[in-house]
């Protein structure tokens, strides 16, 4: 609100609001004082004064016409720029006030230039045809003139000196008001500052105790889930309520802001062009259901998996895939702008269950036992990957509910083959996404144990054997020594 101080300030300037209207062309017209009665009777005191110097009656009365028109011209502009105003101005009101005191001013100025450039002709014309010719009234000379006497010279004179000078009274006046309106306005934007400085330091002590919160309590919550779905919700609630406060004081300040802020809205949008299509990568992230926290992703050539989501990032932790030397987490973090789910392919692979189908060939000789290997391998992988199994059903037929996925029922399976080398073996299992190595090294411990206790079952590898022969001299086959006769056919 406006103090006292101000409102009366600008009560008392509000006279010369209407200058832009009425008093500008007031001031350069101003033909109504003097009147032409009053013009001619100065030249006639003058023509009697330049006729009698020492005439004292003329010049009393030369001085008091004067005084009268100086009078008349002064309120004459008093009454073009008063009009009446209302006492209850707004804030806006003092930046329209200054500039249109400034515009007054600068007016009265410019008309003061004027008359006195008028003076100056008229005294120019003056030391031309009445001083350095001595002729008189000036009759004889020739030329483009201004008067025709030099008594109606003086007149016109004496006016427009008086003229100069009730506009150099209204000028120091409104020089007085531009500047009571200029240290209004300082002081304005003083408060300004302060309170910009105020809401500054509010920002940032509400910033301080979310992030000291956060730091504090909210980290200490064990269970992870509950602890980032908590940070998150704490840091939306707060980061609101605070940009909601803020609006409604500027909303209650500058109750015309909204359009401002469209405005700038448009403009920031055009020259924010990526930011606003992160934010609308977030609202497909969220609305389509793309991925959340936790899921393995692959976006683009990046895979990781999701550990935040935000307004205009979402953070990986980098994963390796097949055909790279790590295939697990590598300990970094992948920050992407969420304007690449609009553009790049998305692969989900915790989308239907957090668990992911493994293969591991094994392979033992046609001369082991085959049938009690198959049983052995079966029992391990119930032993090892049967609870895995209920779980990805259970997951499955949750996170399939809205698409059209036919329940299949897999479970750990041993499949059989023949190959050159042996009897092959596929176990195939499910296991948690990331953690195919260890399960697969504490299935492949169990199977050499079990192995390593029965007889008949032998794990089959590539071998080769190599015989040695010779020939004598007589060009006959001589077999290696040792060799049976059987062999020899």
């Amino acid at each position: 609100m406006l103090s006292l101080r101000m409102k009366r300030t600008l009560t008392a300037i509000g006279t010369t609001f209407i200058l832009l209207t009425y008093a500008v062309p007031a001031l350069a017209q101003q033909t109504s004082v003097p009147t032409a009665a009053q013009e001619a009777q100065l030249v006639y005191l003058y023509e009697q004064q330049l006729a009698d110097p020492d005439a004292t009656w003329a010049q009393e009365r030369i001085a008091t016409d004067l005084q009268r028109i100086r009078a008349d011209m002064e309120q004459e502009l008093l009454q073009t720029i008063a009009a009446p105003v209302s006492d209850e101005l707004s804030e806006s009101d003092l930046t329209r006030a200054l500039d249109r005191q400034r515009t007054v001013v600068n007016t009265l100025k410019d008309r003061i230039a004027e008359r006195k450039v008028d003076l100056e002709l008229l005294d120019a014309e003056e030391q031309r045809y009445y001083i350095e010719p001595v002729v008189g009234t000036g009759a004889e000379a020739g030329g483009l003139r201004l008067t025709k006497t030099h008594g109606e010279l003086l007149a016109k004179r004496a006016i427009l000196q008086e003229r100069i000078g009730a506009l150099d009274s209204l000028l120091t006046l409104n020089e007085e008001r531009l500047q009571k309106l200029t240290g209004d306005q300082r002081v304005e934007q003083l408060g300004f500052l302060r309170s910009a400085a105020t809401y500054v330091l509010i920002l940032v002590l509400i910033w301080m105790l979310e992030r000291l919160v956060r730091g504090a309590l909210l980290t200490r919550i064990p269970r992870l889930e509950v602890r980032y779905t908590a940070i998150k919700v704490f840091t939306a609630i707060i980061y609101s309520i605070t940009a909601l406060w803020l609006l409604s004081v500027l909303m209650a300040r500058h109750p015309n802001i909204i359009t401002s802020f469209a405005i700038i809205g448009a403009g920031v949008a055009i020259a924010l062009q990526d930011v606003v299509k992160d934010i609308l990568g977030w609202f497909t992230i969220r609305q389509s259901q793309l991925f959340t926290q936790g899921d393995r992703v692959s976006v683009g050539g990046e895979t990781g998996e999701v550990i935040d989501i935000g307004i205009l990032r979402t953070r990986f932790l980098e994963v390796g895939t097949e055909g790279q030397p790590v295939l697990e987490r590598t300990g970094k973090i992948l920050s992407l702008p969420n304007s690449v789910v609009l553009t790049q392919r998305v692969v989900n692979h915790s989308a239907t269950s957090d668990f992911v189908r493994a293969e591991m060939p094994l392979t033992v000789t046609y001369q082991s036992n085959w049938q009690k290997a198959e049983t052995i391998l079966q029992e391990v992988l119930k032993q090892e990957t049967l609870a895995y199994e209920e779980k990805e059903r259970r997951q499955h037929a949750s996170r399939t509910k809205m698409y059209f996925i036919p329940q299949q029922t897999r479970g750990p399976g041993v499949h059989v083959d023949l190959g050159a080398d042996g009897i092959q073996f596929t176990l195939r299992f499910s296991v948690p996404i990331g953690e195919r190595r260890p399960v697969v090294t504490r299935i492949s411990r169990e199977i050499l144990k079990r192995f390593g206790e029965e007889k008949d079952i032998e794990l089959a590898y590539k071998t080769s054997r190599v015989y040695s022969s010779a020939v004598n001299l007589e060009g006959e086959f001589v077999p290696p020594a040792g060799t049976p006769k059987s062999d020899l056919g």
